[in-house]
């Protein structure tokens, strides 16, 4: 699908139109099979830290919701914490499903493509970044919103 403004002047090339190209022509080099196996291993290495760390978490918040001898301010620092906790906890779950599914797209031999263009990512932000399911110029247009 073309972004093309202007009726398809092919003299006229929209912002993004421009950039698209721009990076077509210094993708980087592809990934070979040894940038493939230590994605996999860091990407393993990252799932286990973060099941480790929601384990954590969720001890925590159950041990403070356990504690039933707080005074009525000790119950408000109670309620703030469970809510610290909450939030690092479904952030740990957001990259845990993105880690995941990067192993999955490893595993499919989709990884370092980009899952909105199906363009190659480039092999340092893949290395760099091995959750990341978006090359640079769809991550930039995301970021942007619909009228970027």
């Amino acid at each position: 699908m073309s972004d093309r403004a202007h009726g398809g002047d092919p003299e006229v090339w929209t912002h993004r139109e421009v950039r698209r190209m721009n990076r077509a022509e210094t993708d980087e080099s592809p990934l070979r099979p040894r940038d493939l196996e230590e994605a996999a291993a860091r990407l393993s290495e990252r799932a286990g830290r973060l099941r480790s760390q929601l384990a954590r978490t969720e001890e925590a918040a159950s041990a403070l919701r356990a504690d039933c001898d707080l005074d009525a301010g000790d119950s408000g620092a109670k309620a703030m914490t469970l809510r610290e906790l909450r939030t690092r906890a479904e952030a740990d779950e957001a990259l845990l499903e993105r880690t995941a599914a990067a192993l999955d797209r490893l595993r499919a031999g989709s990884f370092g493509i980009c899952t909105r263009c199906g363009r190659p990512q480039g092999r340092e932000r893949s290395l760099a970044l091995p959750h990341t399911e978006l090359c640079v110029v769809c991550a930039e247009e995301r970021e942007a919103g619909p009228d970027g």
